[in-house]
């Protein structure tokens, strides 16, 4: 039998928290009427309501959920995550989801984890790394600097680096560099295949990608588009992934068939420079 499939929501919901959790990133906790479910790699569409209602939703990836708490991370990048951040306490938020395809769940046959998460591209992957507490995983984080890491979030399991060492609260350790700088220092330490999800910037999803290849293992990467709808209508949040036919290649809507996706199925000469998550 194959995983069970949350139940789709569509629901308004209060916020309960809006805080920072690093200088770059946002913690928001919605208390729903009732239970909701997800699978880490899956986001959800959410809104204003009354009359500063958005026109569009916005796409946020599920950070956790906690019985009727849904908890989202984000990054204020545009207009509606700034009216999103402007939210407090008792405020209503329209949430709709669990959308997208998630990341892979990992069974007896899959090898450990090299799991690489780059500033917003932060809560998918902690969803996944509570889900699958395995002993041989490796667990990265990149941040900007100490300041934009949410340290409170990220226990002993996270080996973490930023661009620049200045601001790393006493007590913590970070490698000052990239995050697959990081990992590449890590894994001379360890044999044996490795199962790799990456979730930022394009180029970290880049960079990761290209790990696996040359090493030949599995490689899942979890793009961050701008979307409109959240299921496929709009097309505006397609990339190019290979194909069989004539050109080689086709557009893939991000949304349905990610965002989750085989980082050998995209075509990476054509994949533009990241949009952020959200906007």
């Amino acid at each position: 039998m194959g995983p069970v499939t949350p139940t789709p929501w569509d629901l308004t919901g209060r916020v309960t928290a809006n805080e920072p959790v690093s200088t770059g990133l946002l913690r928001l906790d919605v208390a729903l009427p009732r239970t909701v479910g997800f699978r880490p790699g899956q986001f959800a569409m959410l809104n204003l309501t009354g009359p500063g209602q958005l026109v569009f939703r916005r796409p946020f990836s599920i950070f956790a959920a906690d019985g009727e708490t849904m908890s989202f991370l984000y990054r204020v990048v545009g207009r509606g995550t700034a009216l999103m951040a402007a939210l407090r306490e008792g405020d209503a938020v329209d949430c709709l989801g669990p959308l997208g395809r998630p990341f892979l769940r990992p069974d007896a046959d899959t090898p450990p984890a090299l799991v690489l998460a780059g500033g917003v591209g932060l809560p998918p992957l902690h969803a996944w790394a509570e889900a699958h507490k395995r002993p041989d995983d490796l667990i990265c984080f990149g941040g900007r600097d100490g300041g934009d890491v949410p340290w409170s979030l990220l226990d002993d399991r996270w080996h973490v680096s930023v661009d620049r060492a200045d601001g790393v609260p006493p007590g913590r350790q970070a490698h000052e560099g990239l995050v697959t700088g990081l990992a590449t220092e890590l894994l001379a330490a360890y044999d044996g295949p490795r199962l790799v999800l990456a979730c930022g910037p394009t180029p970290l999803l880049r960079a990761a990608a290209k790990l696996a290849r040359d090493r030949g293992w599995p490689c899942e990467v979890s793009l961050e588009e701008h979307m409109g709808c959240g299921y496929g209508v709009c097309k505006g949040c397609v990339v190019p992934v290979l194909s069989d036919d004539l050109a080689g290649w086709r557009n893939a809507t991000s949304c349905e068939e990610g965002p989750v996706f085989d980082a050998a199925t995209l075509d990476w000469d054509r994949l533009g420079a990241s949009h952020g998550g959200v906007a």
